[in-house]
């Protein structure tokens, strides 16, 4: 097959590892250190609602730190 007609669903991941939006944003993170993934999709009511990444997870985590320990 011509390189020009090979299609991005040919070579995509159809099962999907996800997360859903109501997750505890410490098991997230730890969901992220077992996989060793940097991004994973949310998934609400079986619809993608976004992305989140282990850069959000730091940010939260860091706010949650800066809130509570002062």
């Amino acid at each position: 097959m011509p390189h020009e007609d090979e299609k991005v669903e040919h070579n995509m991941i159809k099962n999907v590892e996800t997360i859903d939006g109501e997750m505890n944003i410490f098991d997230a993170a730890d969901k992220f250190l077992k996989a060793k993934r940097r991004r994973f999709p949310i998934v609400e009511d079986g619809k993608l609602v976004g992305q989140i990444s282990q850069k959000d997870i730091l940010i939260a985590t860091t706010n949650l730190k800066s809130q509570n320990w002062k």
